[in-house]
């Protein structure tokens, strides 16, 4: 795949519902905040930014958010990105909500060489998504899995000095335990945003790990949750 790929690109895990087709030096995009209802405002984005072109012609590579993150939202980001890949014989890359944040605050210049984050999500259930890493060289180098716990539940790493923490987690920062409250540079409301993943993606910035659809699924963190693969509930035409 040529580092100058065209590449759509979709998140829907937060109340974020973005989505960008870069490639060929020009980027499009659309970025929307709403409560909910995401799957009736997608396709009209998709619509918008292939302006009267066809899918097949202007897209070489689908990014999609896997999560953690909205149960019902990661589905149909998931849902749309594999139909459309199905469809038109489209690798998928997927790649963490989490993450894309990351790189959404880097893209505003929030972020320092070397500083610690605490990328969250709110998990609506008096718990938030998290996952830990280290800005370095212009990439976000995570340190374990994503997980999920109370808020109360969260660990500083030892030795850090300062910690920025970004996403809608924030929602219970008064439950952050203390030496965590005091020691965080707070951004929350940065989401992914899928302009900054498409222009990485398409630019070689991030790396491509491509997939056939049948095989995307959502990262959900809990265990036991009711999702199969394309490849697990065969075709329907």
């Amino acid at each position: 795949m040529s580092s100058m790929s065209r590449v759509l690109a979709l998140d829907t895990a937060t109340d974020a519902c973005t989505l960008a087709l870069c490639g060929e030096g020009d980027l499009r995009a659309r970025h929307e905040r709403l409560a909910r209802a995401h799957n009736r405002h997608i396709l009209g984005m998709l619509t918008d930014i292939l302006a009267e072109r066809s899918l097949a012609s202007a897209v070489d590579v689908i990014a999609c958010g896997v999560g953690p993150g909205s149960f019902t939202g990661l589905r149909v980001a998931v849902s749309v990105a594999q139909g459309l890949a199905w469809a038109r014989d489209i690798p998928i890359h997927g790649f963490c909500s989490l993450s894309a944040q990351v790189y959404s605050a880097a893209a505003l210049g929030l972020l320092s060489e070397g500083q610690w984050v605490l990328s969250t999500i709110d998990a609506q259930i008096g718990q938030l998504y998290g996952i830990w890493g280290q800005w370095r060289e212009d990439h976000f180098h995570t340190e374990d899995a994503a997980f999920i716990c109370p808020p109360e539940a969260l660990t500083l790493r030892a030795n850090l000095s300062s910690v920025t923490i970004i996403g809608s987690g924030l929602a219970h920062t008064e439950r952050f335990p203390q030496q965590l409250r005091h020691l965080s540079t707070v951004y929350p409301d940065i989401t992914p945003n899928a302009a900054v993943m498409a222009e990485r993606l398409s630019t070689g910035s991030l790396a491509l790990a491509l997939q056939p659809a049948h095989s995307l699924s959502p990262q959900y963190v809990q265990q036991n949750i009711g999702w199969k693969k394309l490849s697990e509930q065969g075709r329907h035409d």
